[in-house]
């Protein structure tokens, strides 16, 4: 049974969705839908609409970044755990292109978390709460976007920026391995605050820990003659 569903196209790129995605955000909304207030889960209704909209932009940056170094792409995928671009061609060998590919995505969080703030800071001026409340929460939930992205973690923008720039002055084997020991660190990192009640991190910790450790392996380990 397929699991995911065509959204639709953008610049003749298919938009998937998850049915893992619609699960994590009715999970993240529950909170609202439960209320018992009307407006309450209309607010809800429109952060989730916010947020789904947020991870496909962030997927986007890094496809319209691609486009300027003739890299295709062939469908983003919106998952559980965020989304993915999948690219119909290699990247670039540059350091510097790759980095702006990689790179794109947290830059268009960055935006949209600052834009969110003026325009919950501007809605808070006329008094009106509900919306500052909804559009805080999505300056927050853009900003947290940004930084989990940012951490030194396959398959994470941040690994694989930090991924690059470590090629460039040793063996990619080294560089793997000093990324994906990093994304462990990350990962048990994560587990720490799901001991704390946050089961998402669980999730999540599993996660970046399989990702990490198959990039490990796939090198040798730490004591790989690659």
């Amino acid at each position: 049974m397929n699991s995911h569903i065509e959204l639709g196209r953008i610049a003749g790129i298919p938009i998937y969705l998850d049915m893992l995605f619609v699960l994590t955000l009715l999970f993240f909304g529950s909170r609202y839908f439960t209320s018992g207030d009307t407006q309450v889960m209309a607010m809800g209704l429109l952060i989730m609409a916010g947020l789904l909209v947020s991870i496909l932009l962030h997927e986007l940056g890094h496809v319209f970044a691609a486009r300027l170094y003739g890299v295709r792409t062939r469908e983003i995928e919106l998952t559980g755990l965020g989304g993915v671009a999948r690219f119909a061609n290699s990247l670039p060998r540059s350091v510097l292109a790759k980095t702006v590919i990689y790179l794109a995505g947290p830059a268009v969080n960055l935006v949209l978390w600052l834009g969110f703030d003026q325009v919950a800071l501007a809605v808070a001026g006329l008094g009106k709460s509900m919306a500052m409340w909804t559009f805080g929460n999505l300056a927050a939930s853009n900003y947290w976007l940004l930084l989990f992205n940012l951490l030194p973690a396959f398959p994470l923008d941040g690994g694989r920026t930090l991924e690059a720039w470590l090629s460039a002055v040793m063996s990619i084997a080294w560089a793997i391995r000093i990324v994906a020991v990093l994304g462990l660190v990350v990962a048990f990192g994560c587990v720490g605050l799901a001991l704390q009640g946050n089961l998402w991190m669980l999730l999540l910790a599993f996660v970046l820990y399989q990702q990490n450790w198959a990039a490990l392996q796939s090198v040798g380990g730490l004591t790989g003659g690659r």
